[in-house]
């Protein structure tokens, strides 16, 4: 009997070097209050055949129950500076030399109510 777990994509691929830490005090609607978040931007590497594998849309649950739609595009990481990509990483990922360039720095810009507006 194989008590292994199922392989995933993540297993599948190469990489898993921490890039960037972004720090995150935005106001956003809604009665809650605003959380304080540490995102931990991540750098893997996959093949076309392990790309092949992974979902082509995502369902984001409405107010109403019902679900929207949305297509998940595969873009070059130079134009991910044009990208409203949140946390705000685009314009760093975009800045890289090559896809597995070595970043020295990994704090980037707090995202504040002072640079950033939720949509």
């Amino acid at each position: 009997m194989n008590t292994s777990a199922p392989s995933t994509p993540t297993d599948q691929a190469e990489g898993g070097d921490l890039m960037w830490v972004v720090d995150q005090r935005v106001t956003r609607p809604g009665p809650t209050p605003p959380p304080r978040k540490l995102h931990l931007i991540y750098r893997l590497h996959i093949t076309p055949e392990v790309r092949a594998t992974l979902a082509e849309v995502e369902l984001d649950e409405l107010p109403d129950g019902s679900h929207e739609t949305g297509v998940l595009e595969w873009v070059d990481y130079r134009r991910t500076a044009e990208l409203p990509i949140f946390p705000p990483v685009g314009a760093a990922l975009a800045a890289l030399p090559h896809p597995r360039a070595t970043v020295t720095d990994a704090a980037l810009e707090a995202v504040t109510d002072d640079n950033y507006t939720w949509v």
